[in-house]
């Protein structure tokens, strides 16, 4: 099945502006050079950016930080074994708000190369190069090769990617199996005859892995399997969309199994989700009206107060995690019962406030001489263009052109990512930081329409002196 069938129905493209995958046209040398550039830009970007805010970057939300390195040294001192053992130090129900892959990535860097943050700086700036290279090849498969590598430019420069790749958090490192599964998702997609099983697996498998460094993702296995069923032809359309489940099941069930002989609870991934959710009610209701607590700290005191028990001001999850956290949750689906269509306006301008692009720090570093160096100049003025009034209508008019030319199967791709977020995270409390996943994708939809308008001013320009179209 290739992608041009689950395009039938779509309308052609006019001459001189096409939107038709470029991997055909392109040979596999040219290809692997075009990704090779996008790559080494957003590298060396991302270490522009280091070298100035390397230090800066490290106070971003410290304490969580903190958590995440102490439990990577427990994870060195006693191996990673001990985080199936209840009785070891590495697993502090303090540490159960986030779960243990980004301590156990930070646990590698640590033995092999010692616990210096420049160092896990810089191994993330370069996983976040990858993902820029993956975008672009994801575009590569669905338009043409100008597409992948204006959204591959795209998100080589902009300073939202950079920055939080820099800081000592997952959020980074998780977008990039969720990358890798959409794009084995598109290429499967391609294959003549029944699409590969191989490869949804693993898309179902990165879906997981994601979850191990960030819970967020936990129920994206079953959009990305709905995207496989409105895709695929009947008959072909089932199992796949099956072993991609299975794939995500298998690697979250890991971490579920570990919960369940650690802490002898069913805990999925990790708790903390009836902490986001009433907060993240919170957060709207500005009046204070529901008497939800807004941060942390309001929330434990308000438990010591309300349970009679002093020793619940000391942290959100010791003693009684799992009971607590599912007394948060019950609160917050009762507010939620009550209010119902007021709560529905809170997700939908949740969801709005996603597509917002987060404003983050541009400075440079400055040379001896006090000004700016010939690299740094230009690349902080280009930096400073990513702003929402600019690249939100982009990303829509890329949307609209490809339902304009009926490319819905392709929009779809795009769009699945993003429209689960839209739909879960709005749910809760929400950072920039928890969808930057997203941004990728509307990024490629900002090259779509960039594209366009370049092809349409360029056969403008042809027009008027004469020549033909191209």
């Amino acid at each position: 099945m290739k992608l041009t069938e689950l395009n039938t129905g779509a309308k052609l493209d006019p001459p001189g502006v096409s939107l038709q995958p470029a991997m055909k046209s392109l040979a596999p040398r040219r290809r692997v050079l075009l990704l090779a550039l996008v790559f080494l830009c957003a590298l060396g970007v991302r270490f522009l950016n280091w070298q100035s805010h390397h230090n800066e970057a490290l106070v971003v939300q410290s304490s969580v930080a903190l958590n995440y390195k102490h439990q990577a040294r427990l994870i060195q001192r006693n191996g990673v074994a001990s985080l199936f053992y209840a009785s070891s130090t590495t697993n502090d129900p303090d540490l159960l708000g986030h779960p243990p892959g980004y301590p156990l990535w930070l646990s590698l860097i640590y033995r092999v190369g010692g616990e210096h943050d420049p160092v896990t700086q810089l191994l993330q700036i370069t996983l976040d190069s990858l993902s820029v290279a993956i975008i672009a090849l994801i575009a590569f498969n669905l338009f043409p090769a100008t597409v992948g590598i204006i959204a591959g430019f795209l998100c080589a420069f902009a300073p939202q990617f950079s920055w939080n790749a820099l800081t000592l958090l997952p959020d980074s490192l998780a977008a990039l199996p969720i990358l890798l599964a959409v794009l084995l998702i598109t290429l499967a997609i391609k294959r003549p005859g029944r699409i590969g099983l191989g490869s949804v697996l693993g898309a179902g498998a990165l879906v997981g892995l994601s979850c191990w460094l960030r819970a967020n993702a936990l129920l994206l296995a079953p959009f990305l399997a709905l995207l496989i069923l409105a895709v695929c032809p009947r008959g072909t359309r089932f199992r796949p969309a099956l072993v991609l489940l299975c794939g995500a099941l298998v690697v979250i069930g890991l971490l579920t199994i570990r919960n369940a002989i650690v802490f002898d609870q069913f805990i999925p991934v990790s708790l903390g989700a009836g902490q986001t959710l009433i907060e993240g009610i919170a957060d709207y209701n500005t009046d204070g009206s529901l008497g939800l607590p807004q941060t942390d700290l309001e929330l434990i005191r308000a438990e010591a107060e309300t349970y009679h028990r002093p020793e619940y001001a000391g942290s959100l999850f010791t003693p009684d995690g799992v009971a607590r956290d599912r007394a948060r949750l019950a609160r917050g689906f009762a507010v939620i019962r009550a209010h119902p269509f007021w709560f529905a306006g809170v997700m939908l301008r949740r969801a709005v406030g996603m597509l917002r692009l987060e404003r983050t720090p541009l400075r440079l570093a400055r040379t001896d001489a006090g000004g700016s160096s010939v690299i740094q100049w230009p690349l902080q003025t280009v930096q400073r263009l990513f702003i929402t009034a600019l690249f939100l209508p982009l990303s829509l008019s890329g949307a609209g052109l490809l339902i304009y030319r009926r490319r819905f199967h392709t929009l779809a791709i795009l769009l699945v990512v993003p429209c689960y977020y839209f739909c879960a995270q709005s749910a809760l409390h929400t950072e920039y930081r928890y969808v930057l996943v997203i941004h990728y994708f509307l990024f490629i939809l900002a090259a779509v329409a960039i594209h366009t308008l370049g092809m349409k001013l360029r056969n403008l320009r042809a027009e008027k002196s004469g020549a033909e179209p191209q």
